[in-house]
């Protein structure tokens, strides 16, 4: 056999983490998706202690008793599935490594779920091929989910579930971690976090890293902390009833500002977000700034300088289909209204664009293929944009 050059390997090894077949080559995956699996392993549960993933770091060698979890947000930790042999030296260190959590949103399309999913299972079976220790952990949607979000994961296995920043959300929850349970079995789950009342099997609790100084409590002051903490984000209570966490309405708007648009007044909240009450516009932090960078704005999407021509004219704020493509530029997942359809256009890890609804998915390898061919039903959604309502990102529509 003729001997590869370098050019060629490189290119191989390009390809492969293209396509992410290699546990399908060799039957190493299950369900109608092809997941990967994650194998059980023998995990001494009561030898975990958590560190975040943010916190990794080369040569830890005072950590390397820790187990690493993922429970933070999609984009600090992207990089263990888009580069994953560059994080092998940093994770091997460590005891044990939950699988990541991509996150898996109930509005999310079926299509993101479902990468979602595969590049949970692909890193955590990556990982073992490796020879590292992996707990699987196993996320969900709503019950649309629940044909593929178990997959991957060989039963009787120790997983992990997350109820983190999820205190008034058991009934949205339950119904997923049942299904677990039937349907993988496992010997034991980890709980990021206090665990539901209605949590059944061998469950074991964690506390989350930020809250390791809560141990040093009394009893006393851990309940009251328990309660501040269920009742951080609900509007209207007392600051006063509060002594461990500072608490006030996050989302409260009570500072006025002049509209960069209509030049009324209109309140915004401790972030800088608000909307006018005159004109209707929402806005954010320096956005006249985000225009110049990036040529939009955040969340109305149309750029600023164009609103206020639109206001003087007496027009509602209506993006371009430009703006839509610089957004998803930027932001990597949009949406909008059809007809009282939505469609929802996002960038996979490979750059291909998926435009999809609940009736079809299209897939264009470079941005101007999508702004040239993406159509619906034959019409070219450039030539038909006049139709389309409420365009901008996916969470903010």
């Amino acid at each position: 056999m003729k001997e590869q050059t370098p050019y060629e390997i490189e290119k191989q090894a390009k390809k492969q983490r293209l396509v992410r077949n290699e546990f399908e080559r060799v039957g190493e995956h299950s369900g109608k998706y092809e997941f990967p699996i994650i194998r059980k392993q023998n995990i001494d549960v009561d030898k975990i202690k958590f560190l975040s993933y943010t916190d990794a770091k080369k040569n830890d060698a005072e950590n390397t008793d820790k187990t690493i979890h993922f429970f933070t947000y999609d984009w600090l930790f992207e990089k263990v599935y888009s580069k994953p042999d560059e994080e092998l030296e940093k994770l091997r260190q460590y005891k044990y490594l939950l699988s990541p959590d991509f996150s898996i949103f109930t509005n999310m399309p079926l299509a993101l779920q479902i990468e979602s999913i595969f590049k949970n299972r692909w890193c955590g079976a990556y990982w073992q091929r490796q020879g590292l220790t992996v707990i699987p952990t196993v996320s969900w949607g709503d019950e649309k989910s629940f044909h593929f979000c178990f997959d991957g994961i060989e039963q009787g296995s120790v997983v992990a579930v997350c109820t983190y920043y999820r205190e008034n959300c058991e009934d949205d929850f339950m119904p997923g971690y049942n299904k677990m349970l039937e349907v993988i079995k496992p010997s034991a789950i980890i709980c990021y976090d206090e665990a539901f009342p209605s949590m059944k099997g061998n469950v074991k609790s964690f506390l989350p890293t930020t809250y390791e100084w809560t141990k040093k409590l009394s009893w006393q002051d851990q309940l009251q902390f328990k309660w501040e903490k269920h009742h951080r984000n609900i509007s209207g209570l007392n600051p006063a009833d509060f002594k461990f966490i500072k608490y006030e309405d996050p989302f409260a708007k009570d500072e006025l500002v002049v509209c960069n648009i209509c030049g009324k007044l209109a309140y915004q909240d401790q972030f800088g977000n608000g909307e006018c009450p005159n004109c209707g516009w929402k806005f954010s932090k320096d956005e006249d700034d985000f225009e110049k960078k990036m040529k939009i704005s955040y969340p109305m999407l149309v750029p600023p300088s164009r609103a206020r021509e639109q206001y003087k004219q007496g027009m509602p704020f209506k993006a371009t289909f430009e703006d839509f493509i610089n957004g998803l530029t930027f932001y990597s997942e949009m949406l909008f209204w059809h007809k009282g359809i939505t469609y929802e256009v996002f960038t996979r890890a490979d750059n291909t664009i998926i435009f999809c609804s609940s009736e079809f998915q299209q897939e264009y390898p470079r941005t101007i293929d999508f702004y040239n061919n993406a159509n619906i039903h034959g019409r070219k959604l450039k030539d038909i944009w006049d139709e389309v309502e409420k365009p901008g990102f996916m969470y903010c529509g």
